[in-house]
């Protein structure tokens, strides 16, 4: 035990050195194969993933954060926000599923609220955003292996063919004839697009992410200026709509608030911020029949949300919200509006994948 601990802190030193980029979630996404996943196959190799998973289980909640599943080259928008294919995701369960307990969203609150213990650590699936391949895809394979996965829904998005914030930029870029694109709000920004297109998108979704004071449309209309594609978006349905958000609930499905409209909770006034906890909330219990008790906060990081945020949830109703920055949560020492939540890639491969989740249930949270 303390050779293998030991062995996994020596690992750790080479986390700074990970050639990585990130989405509008904070979503981490490998440009080539990286040190991690090199190292994550050496691990897989050489048998020390499966000791791992021999190991005493920590009474831990790990919380697992998936976006879209399916193919990359069938998005419109950005392509980062693809956490797995359908196969993928089915061979996570299912090791999941041998190996660990998959918690339901009530075990996971009562675990948060120091009710529940896990005896073998839990592992709780989210889902943010409410594509339409979440119905697709995640749904009937969570049911096949009579589990539960937890969608947070952005109630706005239900039904709708438009493209939200994120994957707009995405779209105007990667469909731009523009070798150059110039910006003149927020300042005058030129782009090489001549190059790589994602990195202008990294770019442009932190400006969007950090500027408090940025008029979002605004910045929104000068990209499609500058990329000359203007509004233009694809006209298909891409979010689940109200019968399949029912047939998912009554299927044994968790379902979660995502806000109404997708804003960094952070950049919104009290009063703006509650409207959009209580009216996600509101809508998603009309259609539902159900008691919405918990929310993800929209990007997730640490400064997407404040104190003002959790005030706001506190008089909503909610009992749990859910951050996307990584960490731990160990029982008795989880808050309840910062449970923790770990990134799912679809770039990341099954040797990575196995290793962030058994080091999460031995050390509390992932080696890497």
């Amino acid at each position: 035990m303390n050779m293998m601990t030991g062995g996994i802190v020596r690992l750790m030193a080479v986390q700074g050195q990970m050639n990585i980029r990130t989405s509008h979630n904070g979503v981490v996404g490998y440009q080539k194969r990286s040190k991690r996943q090199r190292l994550a196959s050496a691990m897989v190799a050489t048998g020390a993933v499966r000791m791992l998973e021999k190991f005493p289980q920590r009474n831990c909640l790990v919380v697992l954060n998936y976006h879209r599943i399916g193919s990359i080259g069938n998005t419109a928008g950005d392509p980062n926000l693809y956490s797995a294919t359908p196969r993928d995701f089915e061979e996570q369960v299912r090791w999941i599923k041998k190996n660990y307990h998959i918690s339901s969203m009530d075990e996971a609150i009562a675990f948060v609220e120091g009710k529940e213990t896990f005896r073998r650590t839990g592992i709780l699936l989210t889902f943010d955003d409410g594509y339409k391949d979440n119905y697709d895809y995640a749904f009937p394979i969570l049911q096949r292996h009579k589990v539960q996965g937890t969608f947070f829904i952005c109630t706005s998005y239900i039904g709708g063919s438009q493209l939200p914030w994120w994957d707009q930029i995405a779209y105007m870029l990667k469909t731009s004839q523009k070798s150059e694109m110039v910006l003149n709000y927020p300042e005058r920004l030129s782009f090489d697009l001549s190059a790589s297109w994602m990195q202008v998108l990294d770019r442009l979704l932190a400006i969007y992410k950090s500027g408090h004071d940025l008029d979002k449309d605004r910045f929104l209309r000068e990209i499609g200026l500058a990329t000359g594609t203007g509004d233009l978006r694809p006209n298909e349905r891409i979010f689940i709509d109200k019968d399949e958000l029912k047939e998912m609930s009554e299927g044994g499905m968790a379902i979660g608030s995502h806000t109404h409209s997708h804003p960094l909770l952070s950049h919104l006034s009290q009063e703006e911020q509650l409207e959009e906890v209580v009216s996600s909330k509101r809508l998603l219990e009309e259609h539902l029949g159900i008691d919405i008790q918990s929310l993800a906060y929209p990007v997730g990081s640490p400064d997407s949300f404040d104190g003002r945020t959790q005030a706001a949830l506190r008089e909503a109703g909610y009992r749990v919200a859910f951050s996307f920055y990584g960490g731990s949560n160990v029982a008795g020492r989880t808050e309840r509006f910062d449970i923790r939540r770990h990134h799912v890639g679809i770039g990341d491969g099954e040797a990575l994948f196995r290793v962030r989740t058994s080091t999460a249930a031995v050390m509390g949270k992932p080696l890497f």
